[in-house]
């Protein structure tokens, strides 16, 4: 039995033998082929079990022997092999030529080369005649427009001559350099400035700025085409062009023969463009902005969709436009930093106001300016410091000490104004004296923004009793409804609260006692930074 299937065995047929032989294998095509100065990608076709066909489009003139063009890239079939191999050549300069594919089993199948000419069509010299962009939100709702931007010079430094015509007398030219690898094209384009040597500066004035006060640079949407000498790359695949300017920043649009284009329609709107030449065509990526549709910071800077610079051929570019060209004033001067806010430091009393009165009854005055309310030594304050030292560099906290100045003595807060006719003398500490004539403690908290921009300051008075209030930076601000209190530039203040609520005590209705005494309701020292040598 054993012998049996010793024998069985010895006469079974190797299922694996036609792949180890190659015999099941007559693949012969060309799967993939390239020639040196071939745009675009070549295309095979099989027209039967024995032949087939290649047709190629060749830059001629970056060929330099036509009887001898390399075949730079070529793809065969499983173990075919080829009458020309790569790096080899193919003469075109008779009869189209030829290329015979054999499969591994020896079936063979020629190919016929067969050869166009390849123009590159961009390469040459042009006169950017206009500019047209299509831009706006809500097209549906007539939100929408296709115009020139030159048209609407108040909208840029078109007094200047930087505005949208100073394209308008540049010219391009287009060289070819080479057939890419991926049988694409590329060259160099330069970009003059025309014989005025302006260039558009895409700068939108800030008077037309609607959500701002300062210019708006506007390169990103409008200097599509690079100024002076940039690589240009045409995909054929995709139907592009793309330019490379010299910082390497990349911008891509379509090139549109002469003719008549959609660009927008609904049921009531039917826009479109007409190319009397050629355009470059670039796709904008605004934003929808509802709030100011219709206008034209709309269609220039938050929604522009479409950038369309028309040229025409012209056979030489005159010697006096072939300028570098400049866009004058091309970029958004910077704002102003915010000043840094310096707690620490020596701080002398300026001003000092009472938003105070019955409730309907509140005003706003300078305490010191009352001098027949006061017991004559409120002037006393004028020249007190206020002293912040931090317990180390950069530190948010430290000590805090508010001195009596150059005289020595502080304001004694006593009232001595009139009180329904009658003189009255009132000690006002508890209201005015809020800062401690003894040194303390005090921590700075400047992102504590609720109440002031400024942020706030932590003072302890006594050991029992600490308070914050807000730190008020240079600028204006209005406090129960009175007019606005300035802190002027290099000044600060600080804003404490005297009362929940206003009186309801009319007694004193308008009266320096009611503002004062009866119901005072803020307090705001201002102080002015000393500076030291």
């Amino acid at each position: 039995m054993l012998g049996a299937l010793v024998l069985l065995s010895a006469c079974t047929k190797d299922p694996w033998a036609a792949v180890k032989e190659g015999s099941w294998n007559q693949d012969r095509r060309i799967l993939d082929i390239k020639f040196a100065g071939q745009a675009g990608l070549a295309q095979v076709k099989d027209d039967d079990a024995g032949t087939g066909t290649v047709t190629v489009s060749l830059a001629t003139n970056l060929v330099s022997d036509m009887s001898r063009v390399t075949v730079e890239t070529l793809n065969l079939s499983y173990n075919a092999t080829a009458s020309v191999q790569r790096g080899g050549t193919v003469d075109f300069t008779g009869a189209a030529p030829t290329i015979t594919v054999t499969s591994a089993t020896g079936t063979p199948r020629v190919y016929t080369i067969n050869m166009t000419e390849f123009t590159e069509t961009v390469i040459g010299k042009y006169a950017i005649q206009t500019s047209r962009v299509w831009g706006g939100t809500g097209p549906e709702w007539g939100g929408g427009a296709l115009m020139d931007p030159n048209i609407k010079p108040w909208c840029w430094y078109a007094d200047e001559g930087f505005g949208p015509a100073a394209e308008y007398d540049d010219y391009l030219e287009f060289t070819l350099e080479e057939i890419m690898a991926d049988g694409n094209t590329t060259g160099k384009c330069i970009h003059y400035g025309g014989v005025d040597g302006k260039h558009w500066n895409c700068l939108f004035k800030a008077a037309m700025n609607k959500e701002g006060d300062t210019d708006i640079d506007l390169h990103k949407f409008y200097r599509q085409i690079p100024i002076g000498e940039s690589t240009w790359v045409r995909d054929y695949v995709n139907n592009t062009i793309s330019f490379t300017d010299a910082t390497g920043k990349v911008t891509t649009g379509e090139i549109y023969p002469a003719g008549e284009y959609q660009i927008y329609k609904d049921d009531s709107r039917d826009v479109k463009a007409v190319v009397e030449n050629m355009a470059f065509v670039f796709k904008l990526s605004g934003v929808d902005d509802w709030t100011n549709i219709y206008s034209d910071y709309d269609k220039f800077v938050k929604r522009p969709r479409l950038y369309m610079i028309a040229v025409q051929p012209v056979a030489d570019i005159p010697a006096a436009s072939a300028t570098e060209g400049t866009e004058g004033k091309n970029s958004v001067e910077p704002p102003a930093p915010a000043p840094v806010f310096d707690l620490p430091g020596n701080w002398k009393v300026k001003e000092q106001w009472v938003y105070g009165g019955a409730e309907g009854a509140i005003t706003k005055d300078q305490s010191t300016a009352k001098s027949w309310c006061w017991n004559g030594n409120y002037v006393k304050e004028k020249d007190n410091i206020l002293c912040f030292t931090p317990e180390s560099e950069g530190a948010l906290k430290g000590t805090l000490f508010y001195g009596p100045g150059a005289d020595g003595e502080y304001w004694d807060y006593l009232y001595v104004g009139k009180k329904a006719g009658d003189y009255v003398r009132i000690d006002c500490s508890q209201w005015y004296g809020w800062l401690p004539h003894t040194e303390t403690t005090y921590v700075y908290n400047p992102d504590d923004k609720e109440d002031s921009e400024g942020g706030t300051v932590t003072i302890r008075k006594s050991k029992s009793l600490t308070y914050t209030v807000p730190l008020l930076l240079p600028g204006s601000y209005e406090f129960l409804g009175k007019s606005a209190l300035v802190v002027p530039e290099g000044c600060m203040a600080l804003a404490m609260p005297l009362a929940d609520a206003p009186s309801k005590d009319h007694s004193y209705e308008w009266s320096d006692y009611d503002r004062f005494v009866n119901s005072p309701l803020l307090y705001v020292m201002v102080f002015e930074k000393q500076l030291t040598e």
